[in-house]
């Protein structure tokens, strides 16, 4: 074959495998592997047709948000762990057919379809969908595969041969090619630039680097696939011949070496290797679906999972291998999930219920049953069956303590010796177990007994006497610790025995599990699981999971620093960092569990003497359960690293779903939301982990568990943002959330402008009822004015025609008396006096009168007033009076003004009748506080004098006080007299227009009458 030539050393290697393979049977020059039934190691799901499921599924995919993307007869549909959904394209773009056979993922994140005979189709992020037919270059038929090339072309495999797409078309590829137009069935691309084809029925590939097709010379049958295996062989799938490699990195396989590996049992219509190197392969036209594995290039074991292991249908066809390593295969009934297992069972162990892990003097770990014969647990061993675990045990001659129900046991290969407890009725059986070493032990038996077994003799520590000890286990310090059902610990140390209870925090009920490690120490309880550092105070451990940290009765920490509990839910992992972080603020962690999916055959053993974890030197978690005894490698990553991106899905409302996307509109009047959101997780999506909130609504997050749904009430209208994160199943969380944000509309009531106008009306409302209380008010003012004004007259009218007319008649006798000449000097002088006296009541008794009977028409101000004071007055020609008024004068409280013209004109009089001064002053202060000052520069007054309150001074403070404001009043003899009132501007100043004339108007209208 020319070919070989290309490949050095091929020669050589086929010349001995010939010679080989003549000398041998030629039933032999195949293979043959033992075959099996059901998937050792896996755990195995199924969604059938009729309960969610797609059947009929031709292709499985996945996009870079972890959704799964199956190609089926009835159309496009995605899977996220919980929801199957059939594809919709955008309006206006109709599916050329719902018959789909073949998927790939672009590098845009969108999909090429392959129909059967119905061309090919793009389906965009976005879900806008471009369909390539005959115009576009694409031949009838069925598309069976897609491929690209080394250098990023697609390719298309046609029945009528290859296509390769330009970008806006589908071509046929040039002669230069090599390749004939004939019918072609798969395409691959290796992990070497290599490029296959099957065409023809013949199988041909494009070097790395080259620009045409090579023959191989291997003949196919129809419809033949490809599959690369992790080592870089390829493999065929032919449906007649079996499965055989024909490919490896140096080239193709000798003839001879095909032949001697085929697999001639294997008769898949597909290949798929997963990373472990395991082959998986589906069975043409019935027989479930095979894994072969492989020892080097030798396949060693066969193993079928079909309809009776649980497979939706025995005609399997695609299988897909996810980034979280579970494997996924499709059936025309339905789809399946395998998920490797981290936890295994050794099915060659011990099958009774009493199943115990013990260790030797030197730490090898051994398990054993009520036979008390032992089974080594090394790692080299698994492989071998019952009769072999207990051979490799049996030939160690190493002491190991083991016990039975009454008494202690120390083997030495096949030798037993029986040590029994002290002073004990047979059938007793002992309550704890701790073994330091080939001589010696410790255990509790009874009711409260603590004994100790060294070197052939027992002896019992009177000082421990607290009654229900459950658990012995090492301490710190060459110490013992012993558990108490309590929840009480008791330290033994060299400094004796010491108690530890709920004074140092311990709270976590009767106690299971006891384990010293560095400077901590971890007890679990049937309440939970606690630590103390240092010797401090013990803080419980809380979990996200509820009753995960229950029920423990083994702990063991790994290397790594990887906490593991054996408890009633299962296996349990921990960060030691995380627990202790927990301990110590309180936040819960995020636990790994391993339970039935992950392999665990049951839970841990509740009632043992014996801590029922254990870790063996070559790093497998050896775990006692109550089905059995099961192990964990724990130098082995059994965690997903990558957090995972979570998917906010529909809003539901009413009898309303809406996908939720950035700018969703909820119609107005909708106050109850529903939310639907998954993480893009497949391996375990019921143990995925949720976060939640809504903008203006949550303060902070709420924690969801693993439900996917949030729910909303009492939401007005308005804009908001939901956020969600996610975590897989070992408790790693995402980084950033994902975001919608959407708006919910107004109700007409609830719009701005509603509210606005409803402010606004409800002011105009508010101005009208004032409106017509203040007109009410008004004419109850006026009405009242105008009754104390028409009483005002009466009096006026009164004093007039009585006293006033008697006084002004009395004055007339007392004039014609004194004008008689008959009358002495001195009483005439007396009598002139009393006249003058007579005259001055009078005209106070006018004035007062004039003040009843006020002038309505008076528009003079405060300033005005206070001038015609002292212009009314009789002055000395050498009087100077100066009046300044600071600020606007607004318009004035009629009532308040009269007081302070009154105080005002008290003291202009006083001024002017009795200091006998050249200046008077007057200030008016219009502002935030009124001020009025009257300032002479006369005789002034004696300070008694200004108490005394003479010449009206007490009737200026009773004013003063009635209008709520200050009168000072300044004075010295020879120094003049200072008068100085201060108010609130409130006080004086009006709200409105007066309704009433301003009463003290009156006195211009009496001044205006005596100049008229």
């Amino acid at each position: 074959m020319p070919l070989l030539s290309s490949f050095p050393g091929h020669a050589m290697r086929a010349l001995l495998l010939v010679v080989l393979f003549s000398l041998a049977p030629p039933g032999l020059a195949q293979q043959h592997p033992s075959p099996g039934t059901g998937f050792t190691g896996y755990h195995h799901t199924a969604w059938r047709a009729g309960q969610g499921a797609p059947g009929d599924i031709w292709d499985i995919q996945q996009d870079p948000n972890g959704t799964l993307w199956l190609a089926t007869g009835s159309g496009l549909y995605s899977f996220d762990g919980h929801r199957y959904v059939r594809q919709q394209t955008n309006a206006g773009a109709a599916q050329p057919s719902l018959n789909l056979v073949t998927l790939l993922g672009d590098r845009s994140g969108g999909l090429w379809l392959g129909y059967y005979h119905a061309g090919i189709a793009h389906l965009g992020s976005d879900g806008t969908l471009r369909s390539y037919q005959r115009n576009e270059g694409v031949p009838p038929g069925v598309v069976s595969g897609f491929a690209y090339d080394s250098n990023g072309v697609l390719w298309a495999a046609v029945d009528e041969g290859l296509r390769r797409f330009n970008g806006t078309r589908w071509e046929k590829p040039p002669a230069s090619m090599g390749l004939p137009e004939r019918h072609a069935h798969w395409l691959l691309n290796d992990s070497r630039g290599r490029f296959w084809a099957l065409v023809g029925q013949k199988v041909w590939f494009i070097p790395k680097g080259g620009a045409a097709f090579v023959p191989t010379g291997i003949e196919v049958s129809l419809m033949a696939t490809l599959a690369e295996s992790p080592s870089g062989e390829i493999w065929l799938a032919d449906r007649r011949r079996g499965a055989v490699p024909i490919a490896d990195a140096n080239g193709l396989l000798p003839a001879a070496e095909r032949q001697a590996r085929l697999l001639p049992d294997v008769l898949a219509s597909r290949l798929h290797f997963t990373s472990d190197g395991v082959m998986w392969a589906p069975m043409r036209g019935g027989g479930g679906i095979l894994r072969v594995l492989f020892d080097g290039k030798h396949a060693v074991r066969m193993e079928r999972f079909d309809v009776p292991q649980g497979l939706t249908s025995t005609s399997a066809v695609p299988v897909f291998e996810d980034r979280e390593g579970n494997v996924w295969v499709g059936t025309n009934l339905g789809l399946n999930r395998f998920r490797a297992q981290s936890v295994r069972t050794l099915t060659e162990g011990p099958n009774d219920p009493y199943r115990i892990l013990a260790r030797n003097a030197d730490g090898a770990l051994f398990g054993y049953g009520e036979d008390m014969v032992p089974y080594d647990l090394d790692r080299h061993g698994l492989g071998l069956d019952r009769a072999g675990l207990q051979r490799a045990a049996l030939k160690d001659t190493r002491p190991l303590w083991q016990f039975e129900w009454t008494s202690l046991a120390r083997r030495r290969g096949t030798a037993l010796e029986v040590v029994q407890f002290p002073g004990t009725a047979r059938g007793l059986q002992p309550q704890a177990l701790h073994f330091p070493g080939a001589e010696e032990a410790w255990a509790c038996v009874g009711e409260n007994r603590v004994v100790h077994y060294l070197r052939g003799s027992w002896t019992e520590d009177a000082r421990i006497t607290l009654p229900g000890c459950t658990v012995i286990a090492p301490g710190s310090a060459q110490g013992l610790l012993f558990g108490y059902a309590s929840g009480e610990l008791v330290l033994r140390d060299a400094t004796g025995v010491h108690r530890i209870g709920s004074t140092r925090g311990l709270d976590a009920g009767p106690v299971t599990a006891v384990l010293a490690h560095e400077h901590l120490l971890l007890v679990a309880g049937e309440k939970g699981f606690s630590i103390s550092s240092n010797g401090g105070a013990f803080s419980a451990v809380t979990a996200d999971i509820p009753g995960v940290l229950e029920g423990i009765t083994g702990i063991v920490i790994d290397p790594d620093q990887q906490v593991w509990l054996n408890g009633g839910r299962g296996l349990v992992r921990l960060d030691l960092a995380d627990a202790i972080a927990s301990a110590r603020t309180g936040n819960a962690v995020s636990p790994r569990l391993f339970d039935d999916v992950d392999g665990m055959p049951g839970i841990a053993l509740q009632s043992g003497p014996i801590p029922t974890a254990q870790l063996s030197k070559d790093g497998l978690l050896w775990l006692a359960t109550n089905q059995g005894l099961a192990w964990l490698d724990t130098t082995r990553l059994h965690r997903t690293r990558a957090a995972p991106s979570a998917r906010i899905g529909d809003v539901h409302f009413g009898d309303e779903t809406l996908p939720l996307r950035d700018g969703t509109v909820v119609p107005a009047g909708i106050t109850q939301l529903q939310i639907d959101f998954v993480a893009q997780s497949l391996a375990r999506p019921e143990r995925n982990r949720y976060r939640y909130r809504l903008s203006g609504v949550d303060s902070g997050w709420r924690d969801a568990g693993s439900a996917t749904t949030a729910y909303y009430t009492n939401l007005g209208p308005g804009s908001y943002t939901f956020e969600v994160l996610a975590a897989n199943e070992d408790g790693v969380w995402g980084s950033a959330p994902t975001t919608r944000a959407f708006r919910i509309e107004p109700l007409l009531t609830q719009t701005f402008w509603f509210r606005g106008l409803l402010l606004i009306a409800l002011v105009v409302l508010v101005a009208a009822a004032a409106r017509v209380r203040g007109r009410h008010i008004t004419a109850l003012v006026k009405a009242r004015y105008e009754e104390r004004l028409e009483e005002r007259e009466r009096i006026a009218r009164d004093l007039h025609d009585t006293l006033l007319q008697g006084g002004q008649g009395l004055l007339l006798r007392l004039h014609a008396i004194s004008a008689m000449p008959s009358i002495p000097d001195e009483a005439q002088a007396r009598l002139e006096s009393a006249m003058q006296a007579a005259e001055d009541s009078l005209r106070e008794g006018r004035e007062r009168v004039a003040s009843l009977r006020s002038d309505t028409g008076a528009e003079l101000d405060l300033a005005a007033a206070l001038t015609h004071v002292y212009n009314e007055e009789t002055n000395p020609a050498s009087t100077r009076f100066r009046l300044v008024v600071s600020g606007e004068a607004p318009r004035l409280n009629d009532a308040a003004a009269e007081e302070v013209f009154l105080i005002g004109r008290e003291a202009i009089r006083n001024a002017l009748a009795h200091s006998a001064a050249t200046d008077i002053d007057i200030e008016l202060s219009f502002g935030h506080t009124f001020r009025l000052r009257v300032r002479d520069n006369g005789r002034g007054m004696a300070e008694g004098t200004v108490k005394q309150g003479r010449w009206g001074v007490q009737g200026m403070h009773e004013r003063s006080a009635r209008l709520g404001g200050t009168l000072r009043i300044w004075s010295k003899p020879a120094r003049g007299t200072d008068v100085a009132l201060s108010m609130p501007g409130v006080r004086l100043y009006a709200r409105q227009q007066a309704v009433a004339p301003q009463r003290w108007h009156a006195f211009f209208g009496r001044a205006r009458g005596r100049q008229g």
